[in-house]
């Protein structure tokens, strides 16, 4: 289970990114962490994409999402960003377009 990206200096590494993948409208940004088995990730979901209610439920929506991911995201820090018609989506288009920006922004 991937832990939260909380700190500053953990954000401030998004700025040196490792790998960037997008996959419908999702845009994900990498940092590698090979010494660390941690994984953690941070949400971007902007007003413009849904008001409050529906921004939490994309939250919870793509928490569940990487949760289940099979292979597990690789160790590091990932910024999830969404754009316009994230809301739109189906868990499991969202769930395949997570498994594939994640795929990219890592290599695979």
């Amino acid at each position: 289970m991937p832990g939260r990206v909380v700190s500053r200096r953990q954000f401030a590494e998004f700025s040196t990114p490792s790998g960037r993948g997008n996959s419908g409208p999702l845009r994900v940004v990498f940092v590698a962490h090979p010494d660390s088995s941690h994984v953690g990730v941070a949400y971007a979901i902007s007003r413009k994409v849904a008001n409050a209610v529906h921004r939490n439920l994309i939250r919870r929506r793509l928490r569940a999402a990487v949760d289940g991911l099979s292979p597990a995201p690789a160790p590091g820090l990932y910024l999830i960003k969404c754009a316009n018609g994230t809301k739109e989506l189906t868990y499991d288009e969202l769930t395949h377009h997570i498994g594939t920006a994640i795929g990219r922004a890592n290599g695979r």
